[in-house]
């Protein structure tokens, strides 16, 4: 069985790593100009070509707006850290893990939909 990452998870590996400042922008312009582009490119596009990157484009935003809103969650609480722990333990098995499949963010949606299914199923066990 195929284990995916935890979004909340890998946001919070890469404040750890990279810093939040950083992780901020990279989250908040990944989310933005690729929403942007691909609006743009819907406005002003006419081929079947131009459509199709508009999509992609608005699909890559979508993929950064859960990591975007995880990284401010985290941020504010401060306790990144804590929340990966235990892969900050597990090392480079871990690091080789979130690495490969940080990937997803370039399939189309493929992020939101993983975030929406961990958030259910994470308030599923609250329950």
């Amino acid at each position: 069985m195929v284990s995916f990452i935890n979004v909340r998870k890998l946001a919070a590996l890469d404040i750890v790593f990279h810093g939040p400042k950083l992780i901020l922008i990279e989250f908040a312009i990944g989310t933005l100009l690729a929403l942007a582009i691909g609006i743009l490119s819907l406005a002003r596009g006419h081929s079947t070509l131009l459509f199709l990157f508009a999509l992609y484009m608005l699909s890559l935003g979508i993929n950064y707006l859960p990591l975007l809103l995880h990284a401010i969650s985290i941020v504010r609480s401060g306790d990144a850290a804590a929340e990966v722990s235990h892969e900050l333990s597990n090392g480079r098995q871990s690091a080789r893990k979130y690495q490969a499949q940080s990937l997803l963010l370039l399939i189309p949606v493929a992020v939101l939909a993983l975030a929406l299914s961990q958030l259910r199923d994470r308030r599923v066990t609250r329950s």
